[in-house]
């Protein structure tokens, strides 16, 4: 297997390119190595400098005070990503936009409930509790599969 590496100033993204006759399981792995690596984990900051966490562990990733922070249930962390560049980002099957300003983990949803005002309170493992917008109801839905 021949392997090249072109740097160019004025890519702003990695991108990987693989010629080939046919379909193998070394391109398989290959593949597999650069797709869950992107979407298996995030690197953030902390008090200690950058760590990468798992995605699994995120609870939420939520805006506030215009900085974007991402909360595991052990810690909150800050990450220099806006959130509709997480979005694109991270698997959608394992998260889900709820507002302008948050975006939550399916695996850590406890309950949701509606009220009569039309707000959709959002229950969150570890106690956390948030809402959801109204205008992201539809996609919700769609997403969560109703």
């Amino acid at each position: 297997m021949k392997v090249e590496v072109s740097i160019d100033p004025v890519c702003k993204e990695p991108k990987v390119i693989i010629h080939t006759d046919k379909m193998t399981d070394e391109i398989e792995n290959i593949m597999q190595c650069f797709t869950s690596a992107e979407m298996n984990t995030l690197s953030v900051l902390s008090h200690r400098g950058v760590e990468f966490i798992n995605c699994g562990d995120i609870v939420r990733i939520y805006t506030e005070q215009k900085k974007v922070f991402v909360q595991t249930m052990v810690s909150i962390y800050n990450v220099r990503f806006r959130l509709y560049e997480l979005e694109e980002k991270l698997n959608t099957q394992m998260f889900v936009r709820i507002s302008n300003a948050e975006i939550v983990n399916r695996n850590m949803i406890i309950h949701m409930d509606i009220s009569k005002t039309g707000t959709i309170g959002v229950e969150l493992k570890g106690g956390i509790k948030t809402y959801a917008s109204r205008r992201y109801v539809t996609k919700i839905k769609k997403q969560l599969g109703f």
